[in-house]
């Protein structure tokens, strides 16, 4: 597989590329991306389906634009594909072959189940979900569903519903929720029974959209819709909010951004009695999709389609990118886990060994920057690229712990600022401590090899393979909490 692929996504409301840069065999990172909204399908379900030339001209210059961005980059391979406006057109290969003649790209016509399978892909790899569950993408043409159980996607289902399709069919003239509902509620017949009860993965535009206004309505601490997760009976309130918003002005006031003014509503509506149907309320939001599932379909295929168990793609892609200093982790690692052994029944009944250690996987990445105030970066890097696998919890913890140095365990303003997702105080402090020894202690040489015992309200650091006195000065800044003590031997 190329060092740089593009994905050209071509769906009823918007076209995207997308161009990811591999940097190790799991490790990528997004390098370039751009949206345009072409509406190729506007028109076309109040005319038997047929894409309008209009759409397929706003459609081909986006594209053109699209292949500049492809060419600047060098990427090396170009993956395009249509979904439901595209398939379901009588006229499609006019479209494509017009496409083919003016763009020079190709473009592949999957059908929903495909389309709902390489979303799977994309949340079974990139979310922590549960072990049944389902994803759900509203686009502009379908609404696309896989079931996944234990990683493995069991199941796809392509409905035909879609935000522009509920759109002119029932809202253009006016505003009929009533007509709308039967209909969709008629196609909604046709899920699975077995389909019921299960974690919803929230897939697409429309979706993400709706995550980000109840993220600002409930003055969501953690700026990021990925992995969001929320209670979708609970917020109904706020769903009516926006079903009854009366014009463009009340929508603003309830955080919907203008670019989604005409589809918010009907994408709200589907996925409110789909979730009915569904009798599921937990809901987890994904940032990712089916240009991801592309991406990751054909970079996992040897692999199962799968990452491998242990690796997290997240620490993976950066320490390939930011963590230059090329240092062996193994002890470091495994002082580590030692250390929290013998400290946990201080730090509580709920297990962080996890998070501690994934922090110290990456505790170099902020050096990258400047060895001053390194801790500082480590924090913003953290928060901002663990993304994937981790919750929302996690991401914040393993940031928080990085942002520790020395005797500054900075966890007042950041607990107080994410109180609702970050552990106690005292557990900040621990995890705070014993991230930064282990980090005063493998700061010079990376095969030291120490001991640990805590006995008298004393933490005894012994000397395996490892020169102590010269951490001591580091070491004696160190505040342990509780008032206990650090006691150095040779």
């Amino acid at each position: 597989m190329p060092k740089r692929v593009a994905i050209i996504d071509i769906g009823s409301n918007s076209s995207r590329v997308v161009i990811f840069q591999r940097t190790s065999r799991y490790g990528f990172h997004l390098i370039a991306q751009k949206k345009a909204t072409v509406r190729v399908s506007e028109g076309s379900f109040i005319n038997n389906g047929y894409l309008q030339e209009k759409a397929i001209e706003r459609t081909i210059n986006a594209l053109k634009v699209f292949k500049t961005i492809i060419k600047d980059y060098k990427a090396k391979k170009v993956l395009a594909v249509a979904t439901a406006a595209v398939r379901n057109a009588p006229n499609r290969y006019h479209f494509i072959k017009k496409v083919k003649e003016e763009t020079g790209i190709k473009i592949k016509v999957i059908d929903g189940n495909k389309e709902a399978y390489f979303g799977a892909v994309a949340a079974k790899n990139l979310l922590p979900i549960d072990s049944e569950t389902l994803t759900v993408d509203i686009g502009g043409g379908s609404t696309d569903m896989a079931l996944i159980k234990n990683g493995k996607i069991e199941e796809t289902l392509s409905l035909n519903l879609g935000t522009i399709k509920i759109k002119e069919l029932f809202f253009d003239k006016k505003l009929d929720i009533s007509s709308a509902s039967e209909y969709i509620k008629n196609e909604l017949k046709k899920i699975p029974s077995h389909f019921k009860g299960k974690q919803i993965v929230a897939i697409g535009g429309v979706l993400r959209t709706l995550t980000k206004s109840i993220m600002e309505n409930s003055r969501y601490s953690f700026k990021k819709i990925h992995a969001f997760e929320y209670d979708f009976n609970k917020e109904l309130p706020f769903i009516y909010s926006i079903l009854n918003a009366k014009n463009d002005k009340d929508l603003k006031k309830l955080f919907i951004k203008e670019s989604r003014f005409d589809t918010i509503k009907e994408g709200v509506l589907i996925f409110k009695l789909l979730l009915e149907q569904l009798k599921s309320s937990k809901v987890i939001t994904s940032g990712v999709g089916i240009r991801e599932g592309i991406f990751l379909h054909d970079m996992l295929r040897g692999s199962g389609g799968n990452f491998p168990k242990e690796l997290n793609p997240s620490i993976v892609s950066i320490t390939d990118r930011l963590d230059m200093l090329d240092i062996s982790y193994k002890e470091k690692i495994k002082a580590a886990k030692k250390l929290y052994n013998i400290l946990k029944e201080f730090i509580g009944k709920e297990d962080y060994q996890k998070q501690l250690i994934d922090a110290i996987k990456i505790s170099n990445v902020g050096k990258t920057l400047t060895i001053y105030n390194e801790h500082k970066h480590a924090y913003y890097i953290a928060s901002a690229e663990l993304n994937w696998q981790y919750t929302h919890k996690d991401m914040l913890l393993i940031a928080t712990i990085m942002r520790s140095k020395g005797d500054k365990l900075v966890y007042k303003p950041l607990q107080k600022e994410h109180e609702q997702l970050l552990p106690s105080k005292k557990v900040l402090k621990w995890l705070g401590f014993i991230y930064t020894l282990i980090d005063v202690i493998y700061s010079y040489k990376s095969d030291n090899v120490v001991d640990f015992e805590f006995k008298n309200k004393t933490l005894i650091v012994k000397s395996k393979k490892c020169s102590l006195p010269i951490f001591f000065d580091d070491i004696k800044n160190l505040k342990l909490p509780e008032d206990f003590k650090i006691e150095l031997k040779a």
